[in-house]
């Protein structure tokens, strides 16, 4: 049976090849990942992209474009297919891997328009073709994920868990309307975590959060994910068979020493950003409330971060249909608003990229942030410009990573 490994560096970027044990956490992220018959590590069965340079290029989130006929294409964009309670589709799992190695067939493609719901506001459609197999399970529902840009991860690692205790008001006990809550992940054997990693706080460490990115989108194990069939269903015969093995693998892709190799380059793409001086139409709308300019660090300093890495429940508008976690289908951790992804191209906001720019996504608040929007709305037009364009600095607040980083 097939032993899928890495293969060959990505020469375009390094010049020359070098072993998996010399890579650096730079080349890791950049490296090409390829299935070959004899090696140590490898690419898939199935998989969506084959680097995490290819969704997060520079290190920033999923690339996304909206075409004139409203066909949308980019790189970086996932599908989840789950039940309400987040458990997967007994065929096709959690998320639908659109690639595939030689001599397995990949789960499907999902085919993106852009739908116009008035008041210059955009939502995505999501349809799939299923490659093989049957089709989507009765009672699974979908949504899109657009990778997250990754500036801010080490602002958000240094964070003292305290301080993210400290911001909760799941009861709103001030009577605010805003009821953020930490999202404590149960861990066997082990005391909770709090998440504070991706769009819903579904990783509390950076380690995690690379681990499990290895694993659903390229198909890589490690330590916290062994299975190398990878996310393959026990009725996905072809790719059970091509692993070779539905047990877990003795030796796996990445070692707890890799993970944590190329967890410090995710996390030295962060540098301290430049704050410009606040406008008062970002405290009159509130937007503080939730993102929150200046958090303590374990350490005993402070980040500026503009986030409070709570969950909150942001209203049907952004629903997410399936759970993830204790995570209910409108809760959504607050994004930090400090980074350099302000300066990539076709980089759109929110958790599926349907927001071209900072009004359309200010406008997409709902539930908790109902009441914010609101008064974003009641704004005049030049106090708008002003708080969208403090939020745009603070998104640009940080140099884009220089290819040779």
């Amino acid at each position: 049976m097939k032993k899928f490994i890495t293969a060959i560096f990505v020469a375009t970027v390094f010049g020359t090849s070098a072993s998996a044990q010399e890579m650096t956490g730079a080349q890791m992220f950049r490296q090409n990942w390829t299935s070959a018959e004899t090696a140590s590590d490898g690419l898939g069965p199935i998989f969506n992209e084959a680097s995490c340079h290819a969704c997060h290029w520079f290190g920033g989130g999923a690339r996304v474009r909206v075409r004139p006929d409203g066909e949308v294409a980019g790189a970086g964009v996932l599908l989840r297919h789950t039940f309400v309670d987040g458990t997967g589709d007994p065929h096709y799992g959690v998320q639908l891997q659109n690639k595939a190695v030689d001599g397995v067939e990949p789960e499907g493609v999902a085919d993106l328009t852009a739908l116009q719901v008035g008041d210059g506001l955009t939502r995505f459609l999501a349809s799939v073709r299923f490659a093989s197999g049957p089709g989507r399970t009765a009672g699974i529902t979908m949504s899109l994920r657009a990778a997250p840009a990754l500036d801010s991860t080490a602002l958000v690692a240094r964070v003292s868990p305290a301080a993210i205790i400290k911001g909760a008001d799941s009861q709103d006990k001030n009577n605010d309307g805003i009821s953020g809550r930490v999202h404590l992940l149960q861990v066997p054997g082990e005391r909770p975590r709090i998440g504070r990693f991706n769009w819903k706080a579904t990783a509390a460490r950076v380690e995690d959060q690379v681990a499990n990115a290895l694993w659903f989108d390229m198909g890589l194990t490690s330590p916290a994910h062994p299975a190398p069939q990878g996310e393959c269903t026990s009725r996905q015969h072809d790719c059970l068979e091509a692993s070779g093995n539905q047990a877990p693998d003795l030796t796996v892709d990445f070692d707890n020493d890799r993970i944590a190799t190329l967890s410090d380059h995710v996390r030295s793409l962060a540098v301290s950003p430049k704050i410009q001086e606040q406008p008062q139409s970002f405290t009159d709308a509130m937007c503080s409330s939730c993102h929150t300019p200046y958090m303590e660090t374990s350490d005993g300093g402070s980040v500026a971060l503009f986030s409070n890495l709570l969950l909150h429940n942001m209203g049907d508008g952004l629903t997410s249909y399936g759970g993830e976690g204790s995570a209910s289908p409108t809760e959504w951790r607050t994004t930090p608003l400090v980074g350099f992804r302000g300066q990539l191209p076709d980089h759109r906001l929110l958790h599926d990229g349907r927001a071209a720019n900072i009004d359309e996504a200010i406008r997409w608040h709902g539930g908790e942030a109902q009441a914010s929007r609101d008064a974003y709305i009641a704004l005049s037009g030049p106090e708008k410009l002003k708080l969208t364009s403090f939020v745009l600095a603070l998104m640009s607040s940080m140099p884009v990573p220089s290819q040779g980083d």
